[in-house]
């Protein structure tokens, strides 16, 4: 279905081409009439020839003056002055002086201060060869004098407000796409503050609650010391950690709904001084899991080595997420093993034998479907690489990440 009449007719009066057409009319034709005696007594066809002949080449200058703007304020010069000359020296009158203003605007307009400083010194060769035209030739004796003085007061003045005025759009612009880049950068940065506050709040806040809720269910299935008080205390205990998983799912989702890839865009934000976790806190993380019913080990190969407090964070983060993911979805009485293995890169593997009592629904409840994600987000920050698939009858979550993180030391953040 083709678009109507009056689609067709707006895209055509928003052409630029056609507006510079119109301008260059504009300007051309009463140059012609005002500076020029086309339909004076006496003007033959040779000296109408003779003003087309000159008005053509400025036409076309001013037509193309926004893709070359210092070729057709050359083009306009020449036209100026060529026109300057001969009305001086022969009895042929034109002495354009309109499309010199625009082509000068044009180019404090679109160029630089050095190119605007050269054109306007240009500019005052064809207004001085006017004025002494206006002085010799149409003054009458006697007020010569007079008529510089007003040629002074015209050609200057109206040659520097041209001039003026372009160096001033100019600036106008350039304050203005300034704005529009410092929007766009905020935006970018709301963004990804938003995906890292999501992504924090579910690494501090989400596995810690799956993992009380899971001890939760450990101990009540287990309690015989008043059992009915029990049961009692633990079922309030799971009906809260659920109802705020429920809570956290919706604000997550909230939280996520700028693109992801826009974080990588910006420098990277310092985290939160109360994350400050790393590698060395593995000891009790893995204590806690172990109380929820997994029987979990660490192994440690090669020589530890020195990391950046983001870096460890990270590494902490990614263990965090794989042990609570095995809580959660594997359950009590299943086994992992948690591996770092320390040489030019540090890896990291978290493997379970998925055998665990969990069931899918229980896991489903525990589980905002952030973690996985913010991992990977987390990781390509650094330039790793993250691999999470079903590993024989279980699940595996594999990580490789630099000992040293692939950003200016100016922006590597504390923890």
């Amino acid at each position: 279905m083709s678009p109507p009449p009056s689609v067709h007719r707006r895209h055509w009066l928003r052409s630029t081409r056609l507006q510079d057409a119109a301008l260059a009319l504009a300007v051309i034709v009463p140059e012609a009439f005002f500076f020029g005696a086309p339909v004076a007594p006496g003007a033959d066809t040779r000296s109408r020839l003779e003003l087309v002949a000159f008005c053509l080449p400025e036409f076309l200058a001013l037509l193309y003056r926004r893709r070359w703007t210092l070729p057709s304020f050359a083009v306009v010069w020449a036209v100026a002055v060529s026109a300057d000359l001969v009305t001086a020296t022969t009895d042929f009158e034109f002495t354009p002086y309109f499309g010199m203003l625009v082509a000068l605007y044009t180019v404090a307009r679109q160029c630089g201060r050095p190119a605007a400083l050269a054109a306007l010194a240009l500019a005052l060769v064809p207004s001085g060869l006017a004025i002494r035209y206006t002085v010799e030739q149409l003054a009458m004796p006697g007020h010569r004098t007079a008529a510089l003085i007003a040629g002074i007061a015209f050609y200057l003045p109206v040659t520097a407000a041209a001039w003026g005025i372009g160096v001033w759009s100019r600036a106008v612009a350039e304050a203005a796409a300034r704005d529009r880049r410092e929007l766009a950068r905020a935006r970018r940065a709301v963004a990804h503050e938003r995906t890292r506050i999501a992504r924090e709040l579910h690494d501090i806040v989400a596995n810690a609650v799956a993992v009380m809720v899971m001890q939760a269910e450990a101990t009540r299935s287990t309690a015989c010391a008043q059992p009915a008080r029990t049961d009692a205390s633990l079922a309030r205990i799971e009906e809260v950690g659920r109802a705020a998983m429920a809570e956290l799912r919706r604000l997550l989702r909230l939280l996520r709904t700028a693109e992801a890839s826009m974080e990588q865009d910006e420098q990277r934000e310092p985290e939160p001084d109360t994350t400050r976790h790393g590698l060395a806190d593995l000891a009790t993380l893995l204590e806690d899991v172990r109380r929820a019913g997994v029987a979990v080990d660490l192994e440690v190969s090669g020589t530890p080595a020195h990391l950046d407090d983001s870096l460890d964070l990270t590494a902490y983060r990614l263990v965090q997420e794989a042990v609570t993911n095995v809580t959660k979805h594997a359950g009590p009485g299943s086994r992992a093993v948690v591996r770092v293995d320390w040489s030019e890169v540090l890896r990291l593997e978290v493997v379970d034998d998925g055998a665990g009592r969990s069931s899918r629904s229980a896991a489903r409840g525990l589980s905002t479907g952030h973690g996985l994600l913010g991992l990977a987000e987390r990781v390509a920050l650094f330039g790793g690489e993250l691999s999470a698939a079903p590993y024989r009858s279980g699940f595996r979550v594999t990580a490789t990440l630099p000992l040293t993180p692939a950003l200016p030391p100016e922006n590597r953040s504390a923890g």
